[in-house]
């Protein structure tokens, strides 16, 4: 880590370190940041024992890389999946639990050319349409049992994307049943905190789904199964927030907003536990801002990208240095500028 230039700064990193030693403590849903074990899989159990490994690790390559065509790309790996497995056991209910080393399974994905999508993944409130074989249709809400819901989140589950469920309270009845254009849809979506929209319309008679994915602006289209929508969501997601290759790149971001010692830690931590982030180093403290440096694994645009996903820092009118036009400064290498917003 470099020299910490003053003692304001000194000061705040030494208390940071106890607060940060505390958080650690405490159980992972309170930092709030991730989904589900990325690493741990269920899977079937059946005689062959190693063949139930094997099904657990094409599962994880495919939902840590966010390729369905990862297991293809493998070659013997595959054959030896106890070299990258870090437990396992049977559950209650008979299903083999295998949670794989992260480190491992990272290196295996990175030595066969394939990229590495991490905990930064978006939030997608589905909005699915059931037309029953009578011809009533309805929609799919959290309260909601379904045996299409409940094949949307074996999916979602096996691919690593949140789903999120609509309420389905009534106006947003009232509002899907006047089909809804896309402006609602994200209206709807930035209600629940989600990051994207996923709209299907779906047969009990055996006719195929037609899915909508709104998100980033984008939107894109896919007919077939109920997993397609999820298959869509996933693939979208993946080329944009999974990271290829292994070196790295340094990135300067200035954070405003941080008045106190809580908001500074939070940050800290918020950064440390980035997938992209591979360090962090504090820079200096200036008033209220303090200037991160970032090893990343990405580029500029990919670390925006996961930011973006939540709100705790967001984009901040740019400032200069002193003595420096913007022109100099852009030339400088000037530091992303952010706000920390508790």
């Amino acid at each position: 880590m470099m020299a910490l230039r003053d003692g304001r700064l000194r000061a705040w990193c030494a208390a940071a370190l106890l607060w940060l030693s505390a958080v650690a403590l405490l159980p992972s849903a309170a930092l709030g940041a991730a989904p589900a074990d990325l690493y741990e899989v269920f899977v079937p159990v059946t005689e062959d024992r190693d063949a139930a490994l094997a099904a657990a690790l094409r599962t994880v390559v495919i939902r840590v890389s966010g390729r369905r065509d990862a297991p293809d790309r493998l070659g013997d790996a595959l054959a030896s999946p106890w070299n990258y497995a870090q437990r396992s056991g049977l559950t209650a209910d008979g299903m083999l639990q295998v949670g794989f080393d992260s480190l491992s399974i990272d290196r295996l994905l990175t030595g066969a050319g394939l990229p590495v999508w991490g905990r930064e993944r978006p939030a997608t409130l589905v909005w699915l349409q059931v037309q029953d074989r009578d011809g009533t249709a309805f929609w799919l809400g959290a309260d909601t049992l379904a045996i299409e819901r409940d094949a949307l989140e074996r999916a979602a589950h096996e691919r690593g994307v949140p789903l999120i469920w609509p309420a389905l309270d009534f106006d947003e009845r009232q509002t899907m049943h006047a089909q809804a254009g896309d402006d609602e849809l994200l209206r709807s979506a930035a209600r629940y905190g989600a990051n994207a929209v996923l709209l299907g319309r779906a047969r009990r008679d055996g006719g195929e789904v037609s899915w909508t994915l709104l998100s980033g602006g984008e939107t894109r289209h896919v007919t077939g199964s109920l997993e397609d929508g999820v298959h869509l969501a996933a693939d979208t997601f993946a080329a944009l927030y999974a990271a290829t290759g292994s070196s790295l790149q340094e990135i300067g971001v200035e954070v405003a907003g941080i008045s106190n010692l809580d908001a500074y830690a939070a940050t800290l931590n918020y950064l440390e536990n980035m997938t992209l982030v591979r360090s962090v180093t504090v820079d200096r403290v200036a008033g209220d801002r303090v200037r991160f440096r970032l090893a990343v694994r990405g580029d500029e645009a990919a670390l925006l990208r996961a930011l973006a996903l939540d709100t705790r820092l967001a984009p901040a009118a740019p400032t200069v240095d002193r003595g420096l036009g913007a022109d100099a400064a852009a030339a400088a290498g000037a530091p992303l500028q952010l706000r920390y917003q508790p």
